[in-house]
């Protein structure tokens, strides 16, 4: 044992780039923490709205942060040696596992990287819709410290002790951060080619460099938070054979994806996760106290900021998909609103009272709008809403006497909420069925027709991009959708939605791509909006004239003004399902972005990794960026298929480590296949796939149409896992092979960004050539290898 101790101290002094250079990284930390805060700043001078007091502590953060660092700069100090010689029992601590037990401990720690990454996921998009806008950063974050940290293999010493503090660091800094309303509203709406329905965009440096300096301190800060975590893997694998490590590793990494999915499902609030990472962390670290003890004090920390409300009126709720937020309405208010819902620290719903509003002119005049909609289309028989939310759509069917009405609502908590704190109790009434389901899924699936379907209000999917993991903001607004919507109508029926936010250019924007949309899936036929005061309504149908003398004042019919092409607008498809683009350009906001993040990416790499040629394999590395793209064109092709819900894409990425374990268990049991066999059946299904797409079966809805379209977008994921164990068994070792594969899946998710422009179908012919330079990489190799050999 001593042996290999000194074997792996002179692999650490050899490789020594690694903690000598992490005064670099704090610094440009730090760096990034003082942009965000005078980006703020500087936005907040420009508009006169900030006090002298907090002009001075916004100033004051990155100074006082850099002197609390000072220390981390240097090991020439006192308390290095005594860190290092913890780090020293830790790391023989966890060297001390008997090989009996090695591989269910492979288990736990892989289980607890995807556990982590997923929580973090969560806990920075429902602190700060930022997270959501550019939704891969948190993933990427994660894929950027696991894959430096599988790098480092059995190098000595293992940093799991700094897991627990930078991640409680890293949550409280958000959740003090989502306290701050003024701040959020500057981070919500952070790209500039998305009209965000009257938020403000990023069109002043200040407002810029608060957004960019807020996502790469984070990006920054996770990523460290995660190089223990691979590091720890890793150093596990590495006592086993390669592919043997991998299967525990991939079965744990399933375990720790369904353990988070099972906390979901119970709607467990963040302080549970946090406890239960703090457990699973803490259990590596019980053998020596001078180790616990910090992250214990960290975890306590966390869990005593995360559940505290800093306003008395208002209870917080983790859904399956969100943080839901209900702020009980002021006395003052009480009669009109009784309650207000946020969704991710964004104003989702108000509940109103019809009963109360009919006292207040002005009030009765904001919520015509959802008058309109049976003004059209009087006491229907049946009526389907979609995107229902806390119920003021329903309250609405059922005041103006519609007969059986479907409230369709993803979200069960805002559902519960609308149940139990609606004024008017619509979803008490007995000709209402509330359907917890995703909105285009029931639309394709069910068999009833509806003499009205209503789209929801627009307080009722505001900034549904938010929603982590749900693509339903894009999909519900397609001409694919639309279509099937129309096969919903019975003769006469209308379709009815109905946007609020003010009648501003950029909302007629959207107006007009909503109206291309219909145009489109109704033949030709134009849709009449009208605007109101506060919104602007769609209304179009099979059969029917609308009756514009019949509007009520507050409306005007501006019909002729949308279709005349003045608002210019592109129309979204499932394959180009990005509604709040007006019109389809290239996301310089994305992209300029991406550039800063590689390029840290790309230090990151530098200051942490030794450049040693050895630990990198090109082959792993392309097989990531293409695992990655056509995952996510897996992941949203079946999202349509079976529906956007949490349960639907919980079961496609456990499937997809299914299928990654069944090819590993293969190539151990039946060795590795030809690299012809692997790519040549990879390339093929991905062209079978390019030449099919969920609408492509759409019109089927048998269970073989499914299971055809199941198979045929998730066999490429299945062969890919064949080449990516085949180059595993053939790799130095099993740390470079999947930190390689980590950073290639990084680089593939920052590729997946000009689907915003080229669509998801590009995804494959991206895939198609990364794939296809992999096998060059791979035949050029055998071919050197055996000419060396003969």
């Amino acid at each position: 044992m001593s042996i290999q101790k000194d074997n792996d101290m002179n692999v650490s002094r050899e490789s020594g780039g690694g903690m000598r250079n992490l005064g670099m990284l704090i610094t440009i930390l730090l760096v990034s923490l003082a942009v965000f805060c005078y980006g703020y700043l500087a936005q907040r001078i420009s508009t006169g709205n900030i006090t002298a007091w907090k002009s001075v502590a916004l100033a004051l953060i990155p100074i006082g942060a850099t002197v609390v660092s000072l220390p981390l700069w240097t090991r020439r100090n006192l308390w290095w040696p005594w860190v290092r010689l913890q780090l020293e029992h830790h790391t023989d601590n966890v060297d001390s596992i008997k090989t009996s037990q090695l591989g269910w401990w492979i288990v736990l720690a892989a289980g607890v990287s995807l556990y982590l990454e997923l929580m973090m996921i969560r806990i920075q998009a429902e602190c700060s819709p930022v997270f959501a806008y550019y939704k891969n950063v948190s993933l990427l974050s994660c894929f950027l410290g696991l894959g430096i940290g599988y790098t480092k293999g059995s190098r000595r010493p293992l940093a799991t002790p700094f897991v627990m503090p930078g991640l409680a660091l890293q949550i409280v800094l958000l959740y003090l951060i989502r306290s701050r309303g003024a701040l959020m509203f500057y981070l919500r709406n952070p790209i500039s080619e998305r009209v965000a329905l009257g938020l403000l965009s990023p069109d002043t440096l200040g407002h810029v460099l608060t957004v960019y300096g807020f996502i790469t301190f984070f990006f920054i800060l996770n990523s460290l938070c995660f190089v223990p975590v691979g590091h720890l893997v890793s150093r596990l694998m590495a006592r086993q054979d390669k592919l043997v490590s991998y299967g525990w590793n991939l079965a744990g990494s399933l375990l720790g994806i369904a353990f988070f999915y099972l906390l979901s499902a119970l709607w467990a609030p963040a302080s549970i996760w946090i406890a239960l990472a703090a457990i699973a962390v803490l259990v590596f670290l019980r053998k020596h106290t001078n180790t616990l003890l910090p992250s214990v004090f960290a975890a306590l920390i966390a869990l005593a900021v995360v559940p505290f409300s800093f306003h008395p009126n208002r209870i917080n709720v983790y859904s399956p998909y969100q943080l839901i937020t209900m702020e009980f309405a002021p006395a003052r208010n009480i009669g009109s609103i009784s309650a207000n819902i946020k969704s991710s620290n964004i104003p989702y719903q108000s509940l109103w009272s019809y009963q109360a509003a009919e006292l207040d002119a002005e009030i009765m005049a904001m919520m015509a709008q959802y008058e309109l909609p049976y003004l059209i289309k009087p006491m229907p028989d049946s009526v389907l809403i979609v995107g229902s939310g806390a119920g003021n759509d329903v309250a609405a069917a059922v005041r103006n006497q519609a007969g059986e009405i479907d409230a369709v609502e993803i979200d069960p908590a805002i559902l519960r909420y609308g149940k139990l704190f609606h004024p008017d109790r619509p979803y008490q009434s007995s000709n209402v069925n509330a359907v917890v389901n995703d909105a285009r899924a029931y639309i394709r699936h069910t068999d009833k027709t509806y003499d009205l379907i209503v789209y929801g209000l627009l307080d009722s999917h505001n900034l549904l991009s938010a929603k982590s993991g749900v693509r339903l903001d894009s999909y519900v607004y397609t001409v694919e959708a639309f279509r099937e919507a129309r096969a919903r109508l019975r003769d006469g029926g209308v379709i009815a939605m109905t946007f609020s936010g003010g009648w501003v250019r950029p909302e007629l924007r959207l107006i007009s791509k909503l109206h291309l949309m219909l145009r489109e899936a109704f033949d030709g036929q134009s849709a009449a909006v009208y605007a109101g005061r506060d919104s602007v309504g769609l209304f179009i149908g099979t059969d029917f004239e609308l009756p514009s003398d019949q509007l009520p004042v507050e409306f005007t019919d501006i019909t002729d003004k949308i279709a005349s092409g003045e608002f210019q607008a592109d129309k979204g498809t499932d394959d180009w399902p990005f509604f709040y683009m007006p019109v389809r350009k290239y996301p310089i906001s994305y992209v300029s972005l991406i550039l800063v993040l590689l390029a840290i990416s790309l230090l990151f790499v530098r200051q942490l990794v030794s450049e040693s040629s050895s630990n990198f394999s090109v082959p792993c590395f392309l097989l990531g960026a293409g695992f990655m793209l056509v995952e996510t064109k897996a992941i949203t092709e079946l999202a349509l298929v079976y529906g956007s819900t949490w349960v639907v894409v919980g079961v496609v990425i456990a499937a997809i480590l299914c299928m990654a374990f069944t090819a590993n268990l293969l190539v151990i049991k039946k060795g590795v296949p030809h690299p012809a066999i692997s790519y040549g059946l990879l390339l093929l299904t991905i062209i079978v796939g390019l030449n099919m797409s969920s609408t492509s079966l759409s019109g089927v809805t048998l269970w073989w149409s499914r299971v055809i379209m199941t198979a045929v977008l998730t066999l490429p994921l299945f062969f890919s896992g064949f080449a990516f164990s085949a180059e595993l068994r053939q790799s130095v070792s099993v740390g470079v092979a999947l930190s390689s594969n980590l950073l290639g899946a990084m680089v593939g998710g920052f590729l997946e960004y000009n689907s915003m422009y080229f669509g998801y179908r590009s995804l494959y012919y991206i895939a198609l050539a990364l794939y296809a330079i992999a096998f060059i990489v791979v035949s050029v190799r055998s071919k050197t290898t055996r000419l060396a050999a003969g």
